[in-house]
């Protein structure tokens, strides 16, 4: 309704001047916007970059993580209103026909708590991939979304797994390895506060607790590694690039008290100049024409 309000207006106006002053003016205008705003190389994903792209500010940082939280309330909305069990709809290590549930299973979760911390997490670290590297964040978004099903479903236990948390988990792991890979003062600043704010994933990749698929968040931790090694030649945005940390050498005499350092001497050699002959004075003399040497 949004969008076609604007292209109504335009399009009436468009038959207004054209009876009035007989121009074409009007739909070659709402064409050209239509082809511009659809058009992926001029646009990232309908929504035409700012001239604040290179701090990371653009109108489509929140488009694909908005997509992914409203497909995932939908799926429990409608779980719950029906009454229904979308648990089917997992994944199912080593069953070919429910191979296509990779698509499936993030979508589907146990409860509410389940969902909203899932939500909320990959909102927020999708925004935060979107926001640093913006040429790459399709192509980590898909891979991050299909690898770690594909390797759940090789390795996972015979039981139907459901959730995001190996999405997640691969997102969460590029982050981190993007700034340890790149030494990149900023980056290490993003891979510190994964630390702090998922710290505690490294417990998820590990067999403690039967109801958790350690499986998929073990094969999103790997994907996630193996997409930074991938793609670490690609820089981030402008505000997040910095030169890489450089350790100076420092020589064994650095190290040394400064009485026990060896002193290089220097030569230098002087400039020859011949002797200049003394300035001659001139010499008092009274009114008389005497001068007071010449008195006997």
């Amino acid at each position: 309704m949004v969008v076609f309000l604007p292209l109504d207006f335009c399009v009436r106006r468009h038959f207004d001047l054209l009876n009035g002053l007989g121009l074409d003016i009007g739909l070659t205008f709402v064409v050209g916007a239509v082809l511009q705003a659809v058009s992926l190389p001029e646009s990232n994903y309908l929504f035409a970059m700012s001239g604040w792209s290179k701090y990371g500010i653009h109108k489509g940082l929140f488009l694909w993580p908005s997509i992914w939280v409203a497909l995932t309330v939908f799926s429990f909305g409608l779980e719950q209103a029906l009454n229904a069990n979308f648990a089917a709809l997992g994944l199912y290590p080593g069953q070919l026909s429910g191979a296509w549930h990779i698509l499936t299973f993030p979508l589907v979760h146990g409860d509410f708590n389940h969902l909203f911390s899932n939500t909320v997490s990959l909102f927020f670290v999708g925004t935060l991939l979107r926001y640093s590297f913006p040429k790459i964040f399709d192509r980590v978004w898909t891979l991050a979304f299909l690898l770690p099903g594909i390797g759940l479903w090789f390795i996972g236990r015979p039981n139907f797994h459901i959730g995001a948390s190996a999405w997640l988990y691969a997102l969460v792991s590029f982050i981190f390895f993007s700034g340890i890979l790149r030494f990149h003062v900023k980056l290490l600043a993003q891979s510190m506060l994964m630390v702090f704010l998922y710290g505690s994933f490294v417990w998820g990749v590990m067999p403690h607790d039967p109801t958790i698929s350690w499986e998929g968040h073990l094969s999103g931790a790997i994907t996630g590694l193996f997409l930074a090694l991938y793609y670490r030649k690609i820089e981030p945005i402008e505000a997040l690039r910095d030169e890489p940390i450089q350790h100076e050498e420092v020589t064994w005499e650095d190290w040394k008290d400064p009485m026990e350092r060896e002193v290089d001497y220097e030569e230098v050699k002087g400039v020859h100049h011949r002797p200049s002959k003394p300035q001659s004075t001139q010499q008092f003399r009274y009114e008389d024409g005497s001068a007071p040497d010449e008195w006997v």
